[in-house]
């Protein structure tokens, strides 16, 4: 896990919305980026200015039940924030330490033992059933490989498809491929299984280890946003849309991103595996 050095004043605002939402509860935080947007003025000759944002990745153990639970906090921080300040929140429940899966273990034990704790629940604090010092190498690998042949599949589908004006069943097609690229990477680098699964929450928590979706989808501009909220859009929508087609050139870019996506995963996933 890498070491990180946290802002006093936004770190205490987290922690504030953390617990008006989920108190009693403890709060890790095991990974934290900050970056410079640049925000265009109105006006062409004016130069931008750079607002610095934050994003926290959180593990938070309440027993509160909270609909929608780490998506609802996660907005709870951008919204109070006015989106200077996000996080990526993974919710759990302390009986969830006692997980048998031993990638699962060893990253609790990770977040326990490295990430920075915030707040601790005396009445219920997180303890540790089986401190786990290695990942389970075959289990991972296996997984890394099911997840990839699953995108593939998906990918081979959308190129292999000659249907015309179908384009949001392509995309969809896309968006299930990048999904299952997203766990196996996830599971790689953190040894986590994700329980939240939309498209938009994997990806936020693949930001944690790499930069990879925010270097290929390019989220600085607005017409590549615009694409990728047509990538995360889930599936299940195909049940309520009655138009298929959208903008061919939508389409295309989304390909290749998508395209560049897999293959860079692939060479980082390796390089990764081949560290166990």
């Amino acid at each position: 896990m890498e070491s990180f050095t946290l802002p006093p004043l936004e770190t205490e605002f987290v922690l504030e919305q953390m617990q008006q939402l989920v108190s009693p509860c403890t709060v890790y935080v095991f990974g934290y980026r900050h970056y410079a947007k640049k925000e265009q003025h109105v006006f062409p000759d004016l130069l931008a200015d750079a607002t610095v944002r934050h994003h926290y990745y959180l593990v938070v153990f309440t027993n509160h039940v909270l609909p929608n639970g780490g998506f609802a906090l996660a907005q709870s921080v951008a919204e109070a924030s006015g989106n200077s300040i996000t996080a990526t929140v993974l919710l759990h429940k302390v009986k969830d330490l006692a997980t048998k899966q031993v990638d699962q273990q060893w990253f609790y034990n990770q977040v326990l033992r490295d990430g920075q704790r915030l707040c601790l629940d005396t009445t219920a604090p997180p303890y540790l059933l089986h401190t786990v010092s290695t990942r389970d190498a075959k289990a991972t690998v296996a997984y890394w490989h099911k997840c990839i042949r699953v995108a593939q599949f998906y990918m081979h589908a959308v190129t292999g498809s000659e249907q015309s004006d179908v384009e949001l069943c392509k995309i969809a097609l896309l968006h299930s491929a990048v999904h299952q690229v997203a766990l196996g990477l996830i599971r790689v680098f953190l040894g986590y299984t994700p329980t939240t699964l939309s498209l938009v929450y994997l990806l936020d928590l693949c930001g944690s280890f790499t930069a990879l979706p925010s270097q290929v989808f390019k989220l600085e501009t607005s017409l590549p946003q615009k694409r990728y909220k047509m990538l995360c859009a889930p599936p299940s929508m195909l049940n309520h849309w009655i138009a298929l087609n959208a903008n061919e050139q939508h389409f295309v870019w989304l390909l290749a991103a998508c395209q560049l996506f897999l293959e860079e995963a692939e060479t980082l996933a390796m390089i990764e595996l081949n560290r166990y």
